[in-house]
């Protein structure tokens, strides 16, 4: 790996519940607001919604005891925000740590493939290994995947590093040879990606479920409805009533998801009142929409404990003891077959893998939550 390989890092502020604030989205909000003058404004330039956008700030403010804005009321377009000098400060300090990690990991890879003369395909294994995964969002938000790739390397050496990115979009990439493995949870485009010889290797790690949510007014009237009766009658019900369904339309495995169940309703596309989450969706921005515009969404119940909206939308299905298999959500990570000359980076990947699904990682995966354990974000497969 070459030091001008280095695509990237993340930097997170870790609260004590475990859940954790992507630093870069903060700090690109607050330059936004800074240039704008607004937080709405800066709110759709990165395509985040009002409430997102303010719970980040409140989240940092409360965490740090610290005011990053002033906030200023009325005005011809309805008042505005700029940075204090505390949030100045921050962002200043911010870009110093940024600039400072970049060059000493840049270094550090540098180093370590000048000092062993090797690279990433030497076959006895002594040089630094490194593997490049597309997981799906979920693992990344609550913070858990960065738990087991941190382990793994102390435990290893091995460093694994992700990109987030929906399961439709994980699989395209590695069909493409640009990963190594993938983490995702849509089944039958696992199975395809199987069959047509693209993964070698894959294991169930852990699920949570999915949580079909609304807002209290429930236009639909799905409060009246029995879940026993299947998922497929609520989204009927959706459907005969033209209330709005908003949908991640982008291949993820929770629009997958949401197809599968359309289509087991039998509910013919012109008779979905669809409007896309965003023109980057994610489970975040159709809870978003939803809440805005007083609509349903089908989302996984990790993102939805997550969200700014878990006290606003109601868990109308997938909420439940009994629960239907099909909101069952089961996430697999798959080793990408390589050409003989990378055959090592297959044996890697395998290896991260079998070490997700032992006892190690999933003891991380087990007590990964934010009330100490007691209810963690994901449930270990047996």
């Amino acid at each position: 790996m070459d030091s001008d390989q280095l695509d990237g890092f993340q930097l997170y502020i870790q609260l004590k519940n475990k859940k954790q604030i992507s630093t870069d989205k903060l700090f690109l909000l607050l330059e936004n607001i800074e240039r704008e003058g607004s937080i709405s404004k800066a709110a759709t330039d990165m395509k985040i919604s009002y409430r997102y956008a303010w719970g980040l700030i409140n989240d940092t403010e409360d965490f740090l005891g610290i005011k990053l804005l002033d906030k200023k009321v009325g005005g011809a377009e309805g008042g505005g925000a700029t940075l204090t000098e505390e949030g100045m400060d921050m962002l200043e300090h911010y870009h110093a740590i940024r600039d400072s990690v970049d060059s000493q990991l840049t270094a550090l890879i540098k180093n370590k493939v000048d000092d062993q003369g090797k690279d990433q395909n030497a076959e006895d294994g002594n040089y630094f290994r490194y593997l490049l995964m597309a997981s799906t969002m979920e693992p990344i938000e609550t913070g858990l995947m960065d738990a087991l790739e941190k382990e793994y390397f102390l435990k290893t050496g091995t460093l694994v590093r992700h990109i987030a990115v929906g399961s439709g979009k994980a699989l395209q990439i590695a069909r493409s040879g640009g990963v190594d493995l993938v983490f995702v949870h849509s089944p039958m485009e696992e199975d395809d990606f199987m069959s047509q010889g693209f993964g070698g290797y894959r294991r169930k790690i852990m699920a949570n479920r999915y949580y079909l949510v609304g807002p209290e007014s429930d236009p639909a009237g799905l409060k009246y409805l029995k879940e026993e009766a299947g998922v497929e009658v609520f989204f009927r019900q959706i459907a005969l009533t033209k209330s709005v369904f908003i949908s991640r339309g982008d291949s993820s495995g929770t629009h997958e998801k949401e197809l599968e169940i359309w289509n087991s309703a039998e509910i013919p596309p012109e008779k979905r009142n669809i409007t896309i989450g965003g023109s980057i969706a994610s489970n975040m921005d159709c809870l978003g929409r939803a809440y805005e515009e007083s609509a349903y969404t089908l989302v996984d119940s990790t993102s939805y404990k997550l969200s700014a909206y878990s006290n606003e939308l109601k868990v109308y299905a997938g909420n439940k003891d009994g629960l239907d298999p099909k909101l069952y959500n089961i996430f697999s990570a798959i080793a990408v077959r390589r050409p003989p000359e990378e055959a090592i980076k297959y044996t890697e990947a395998k290896k991260f893998i079998n070490w997700m699904s032992g006892s190690e990682g999933r003891g991380i995966i087990g007590g990964f939550s934010e009330d100490e354990g007691k209810h963690p974000y994901f449930n270990l497969i047996d």
